[in-house]
């Protein structure tokens, strides 16, 4: 017997000259996570492609056209009765000027290093501590308490290297 129904979602790990991560806040009557933060992206439409779905809605959320690079990532979500699972990705904007939808209620430039400054959506929030946890497990073991910062850290490293290369820093 299957308890959820999978669905699909895309994210874009969007970054500025400066290396900080675009992330727009939900709007406070969303159904999922409302008030808080997430990448842009959102469901893929049955038939479309993954690629298409997240230029598409990155284009309805923040009429910013944008090019992608590679996957950086999952993370997945229970939900009631679907299970999403988010692809994230890396890209660059190729053209726009930030513009946020009705579905969100404010955007920031943040470095990943501040993402714990935010209260961030759920399968945001689990992916980037589960990212750091994988990262930094055998350190996590012998320290004991960890400040969420020091988690993000190798994460962090890992995003930064990623970015640099599509920016052509390395």
């Amino acid at each position: 017997m299957i308890e959820y129904v999978f669905g699909l979602a895309v994210r874009v790990l969007l970054t500025d000259e400066n290396g900080k991560v675009l992330i727009i806040k939900r709007s406070t009557d969303s159904k999922t996570n409302p008030g808080k933060w997430e990448l842009p992206g959102g469901k893929v439409d049955q038939g479309e492609s993954f690629d298409h779905a997240l230029i598409r809605e990155v284009l309805e959320e923040t009429n910013l056209k944008i090019a992608l690079d590679h996957v950086v990532g999952a993370s997945e979500q229970n939900l009631p009765l679907i299970r999403a699972v988010h692809i994230i990705m890396s890209g660059k904007i190729e053209e726009g000027e930030l513009n946020l939808s009705s579905e969100h209620d404010g955007y920031a430039w943040v470095f990943l290093e501040n993402l714990p400054d935010y209260e961030l959506a759920d399968w945001l929030q689990d992916y980037v501590m589960n990212q750091a946890h994988i990262l930094n497990s055998e350190e996590d073991n012998n320290r004991g308490k960890t400040d969420s910062r020091d988690i993000l850290k190798p994460w962090v490293g890992t995003i930064r290297t990623s970015m640099d290369k599509i920016l052509g820093k390395k």
